[in-house]
């Protein structure tokens, strides 16, 4: 039989049980939860707040569980030793989240985040830079894209681009009316929240970014884009991300009250956000720059709403509505112009 089609075969097993691992993982939890808690309201935000990270943390599982299953080559001492951190922080962050918190919380954001899973997270990161200051080890990490990457100079270039489109978009929800300051216009209380909270939330919260990350933009792309080419797997890469929201979304989270809107608007986001993010992966050959990118994202919103602006509508609004996709889809089609998307199908390869 065909090298290629023996390829086409492997690589849409992977994919397919990856896809079934993530998804059932996710939507059960969300099932669970809102039999136990109801939907998202004041009283129980607190418990919504601690799902809404935990479903970040099955997509890297997911990818964990079929690379071992699989035999991936990958699996390198260095790449494992990064693996254990995340599980590790995974089950202490389920057992301290819903069923007992072995020490205390320590307070990030609106949540209060348990501790020991917290103490992990911050021993893994500096795990991670020690592996990736030794060549030899660093070495070892690249076939797993666990490395510091190629190319550095687009962890600054991409991030700051992105971050300038996202704070530009909370700004004009104050300008055009779209939305209000939580307290007040400032943007020198913005970015000093928000370097804070980047800071903080690198060191706290790396492996629930991480989760995503490593699911979609190593593990899923690397799988998709093979198959599809770089346009069509980037796109589908998008639907997917997005689809995987739906169940909070249906549930009454992300945007209250509209969940067939809401899911429009957070389809229309990811595919956006995945052309950006799978670019710099692209580039870069790391999922670290892709963790950046996402951690930068979820930390601007909480100074956004606070010292910029909270949309009065969350779909149609810039930020995180659709007006806000709109102006990062003018980023997303420029990169879309590059030679890195130029990736051979594996139908068409001899």
């Amino acid at each position: 039989m065909n090298k290629a089609i023996l390829e086409s075969r492997q690589l849409k097993k992977e994919l397919l049980i990856f896809l079934i691992i993530t998804f059932a993982a996710t939507y059960l939890l969300d099932l669970i939860v809102y039999m136990i808690y109801g939907v998202k309201t004041a009283s129980n935000a607190s418990i919504w707040g601690i799902t809404g990270i935990a479903h970040m943390l099955f997509p890297a599982t997911a990818a964990i569980i079929c690379m071992v299953y699989f035999k991936s080559l990958a699996l390198s001492r260095e790449t494992k030793i990064i693996f254990a951190f995340f599980l590790i922080y995974t089950g202490l962050f389920f057992f301290e989240g819903y069923f007992y918190k072995i020490m205390s919380t320590t307070s990030f954001l609106p949540l209060e985040l348990p501790l020991v899973s917290s103490i992990v997270a911050v021993l893994g990161i500096l795990t991670v830079i020690i592996l990736n200051i030794k060549k030899k080890w660093r070495k070892e990490l690249e076939p797993s894209k666990l490395f510091i990457g190629r190319n550095l100079k687009y962890y600054a270039i991409i991030p700051l681009i992105f971050l300038f489109i996202l704070i530009l978009s909370y700004i004009l929800n104050y300008i055009t009316g779209l939305g209000i300051p939580g307290k007040e216009f400032n943007l020198n209380l913005f970015f000093t929240t928000f370097i804070g909270l980047l800071i903080t939330g690198a060191l706290l919260l790396w492996p629930a970014v991480f989760g995503e990350e490593y699911g979609w933009r190593v593990y899923l792309q690397d799988r998709l884009f093979p198959l599809l080419g770089g346009y069509k797997g980037v796109l589908t890469l998008g639907i997917i991300w997005g689809v995987w929201h739906s169940g909070t979304i249906l549930l009454g989270n992300n945007y209250p009250g509209q969940p067939i809107l809401g899911n429009v608007a957070m389809i229309s986001s990811t595919i956006v956000m995945g052309i950006i993010f799978s670019y710099a992966v692209l580039k870069t050959g790391s999922v670290w720059v892709a963790v950046l990118l996402h951690l930068i994202t979820d930390m601007t919103q909480t100074p956004s709403e606070l010292y910029l602006a909270t949309s009065i509508d969350p779909v149609l609004s810039f930020g995180s509505g659709i007006y806000g996709s709109a102006l990062m889809a003018v980023v997303a089609l420029i990169l879309l112009r590059s030679k890195v998307w130029k990736i051979d199908e594996i139908s068409k390869s001899k």
